[in-house]
């Protein structure tokens, strides 16, 4: 790939999280004024349980195959790759479908064993079948991502996300006579829809794109898939932590929330707040660290594959840079803002301390993300594993200590993923200066100065502002602090210099 690829398919799928995210964001606003943060709380409590299967089963199929196809059409072996990505699909169809059977027949053990909470059992069933079409749809959008081509990736997840919000709120409004759960158990299924919505879009694509190379050819290619195995399986286990540290929340925190005196359904909601309200605005600032770290793998493999380590190392420096410019502001936007923002979209600021807490955290998520796909790209897969082992343990026990503490509360589970978090980038990247020896001397604290005193000033400006103008509605300070603090931000990295660099850096080829 040439290096302008990268940021066109960076661009792909940082426009397809942000439209799908966008979009997301319709029913994390609306959802908890239909379901409560009760509600709001069993819809969540499905989900690290399925993100956690995913990621053990199938998360990592998409990068290990656009890494394995890459390799292959360097090699210029196409008849390979179309075999293997074949033969992947079928397998996949085999893994998603048993998950699902199995998650759906085990719901009422899950729900009140693993999450003490009796009433999940319907979220659990309403998700069990999108086990099965996410499945499919990562080992299609992997043989997209093989040949550089990001659209589908990005088109099949606004698809997704289109057919989700549009089934879950006519279902939770219907089903809302019927109980909290009932409800919580229709918008559910709006994910499970939404997934098989995506996998069609990608099935139509590809076999009208390349159906006819797209067949099972015999013999099976056990050693090509032997080593996709292989490659994806420290892929999916290093995407862990993101599904752990969700998990972690929802078996600890309502527990540990009960010991401080709460009731079972304060604990859910203020559970609620955690993963349902807070982490989703946190998720936006993650958009360009994901696209960029997906994006980087073809390309940093056949950088890799054919020996130019110095060209590896600028390309991922490039990126951590990218990522300091556009998640810093983000971050610091959502840490000012935290109280008018939740105010505006939920109706109440319960989710704002826990928002500010999250957001110092933010940026760190997005540079985890990038320096972990560039060891899988190159070769590395279990380095990010074990940094994974000891984040995922910092943060089981940050979150069991930190919750616990009375003065601390829900916060505790939100700055365990921040220290969590900060452990492991600096983990990854240790790894990587080790990997390629040129990344030594583009720490990636480098380039974080300028956009982060850019941040400051941002912040400085909004703080003046709300004093100038007082105590206004909180939605029209909202629009007028977010473009207010979005000029200032851009002027003061331009003014550093910074804006130039990144901007040629776009612009290299």
């Amino acid at each position: 790939m040439a290096r302008q690829s990268v940021w066109r398919g960076a661009f792909w799928l940082s426009l397809g999280s942000l439209t799908s995210r966008g979009l997301g964001a319709i029913y994390r606003i609306f959802l908890p004024r239909v379901l409560g943060d009760y509600g709001v709380g069993l819809f969540q409590m499905a989900y690290p349980l399925y993100a956690v299967l995913l990621a053990v089963s199938v998360n990592g199929i998409p990068t290990a195959l656009a890494k394995e196809i890459a390799e292959r059409r360097a090699r210029e072996e196409e008849t390979e790759a179309w075999a293997l990505t074949a033969w992947a699909l079928t397998g996949l169809a085999a893994i998603g479908g048993l998950l699902a059977i199995a998650v759906g027949w085990s719901a009422p053990w899950l729900a009140r064993t693993l999450f003490r909470e009796p009433e999940a059992v319907g979220p659990i069933r309403a998700l069990a079948p999108a086990l099965a079409f996410v499945a499919l749809e990562a080992g299609l959008r992997g043989s997209f991502q093989g040949q550089a081509t990001m659209a589908p990736t990005a088109i099949s997840q606004i698809v997704e996300q289109v057919v989700r919000v549009a089934v879950m709120f006519p279902l939770a409004i219907w089903l809302l006579p019927r109980g909290v759960a009932a409800a919580a158990s229709g918008a559910t299924l709006g994910a499970s829809v939404g997934a098989l919505a995506g996998f069609l879009y990608l099935a139509r694509r590809r076999l009208r794109e390349s159906g006819a190379r797209l067949r099972l050819r015999r013999p099976i290619p056990w050693q090509g898939l032997r080593r996709l195995a292989g490659v994806a399986a420290p892929m999916s286990l290093s995407g862990l932590f993101f599904p752990l540290t969700m998990l972690a929340d929802s078996m600890l925190v309502p527990g540990r929330l009960r010991q401080l005196g709460f009731s079972l359904t304060e604990a859910t909601a203020s559970f609620g707040r955690l993963s349902g309200e807070a982490m989703p605005l946190i998720n936006l600032t993650l958009i360009v660290g994901a696209a960029l770290a997906v994006s980087l793998v073809p390309a940093v493999a056949q950088s890799t594959f054919e020996g130019r380590q110095v060209e590896a190392a600028e390309r991922v420096a490039n990126a951590l840079r990218l990522v300091w410019v556009v998640g810093l502001p983000m971050a610091g936007g959502l840490y000012c803002l935290a109280d008018p923002l939740t105010a505006t979209l939920y109706g109440e600021t319960g989710a704002a301390p826990v928002l500010r807490v999250l957001s110092l955290g933010a940026a760190i998520l997005a540079a985890q993300q990038v320096l972990g796909s560039s060891l899988q790209a190159a070769g590395k897969g279990w380095a990010p594993v074990k940094n994974l082992l000891f984040g995922a343990a910092a943060k089981y026990a940050l979150t069991w200590w930190l919750t616990g503490n009375l003065a601390l509360g829900i916060s505790g589970a939100a700055w365990g993923t921040v220290l969590a978090a900060a452990l492991v980038t600096y983990l990854n990247w240790r790894d990587w200066s080790r990997v390629v020896a040129h990344a030594r001397s583009q720490r990636p604290w480098d380039h974080l100065w300028i956009p982060l005193a850019a941040t400051a000033v941002m912040g400085m400006a909004l703080a003046f502002l709300h004093r100038l103008v007082g105590d206004w509605p909180d939605a029209l300070w909202l629009a007028l602090a977010l473009p207010a603090g979005t000029v200032t931000y851009a002027v003061a990295l331009l003014a550093a210099g910074e804006g130039q660099v990144v901007w040629r850096l776009l612009k290299q080829r």
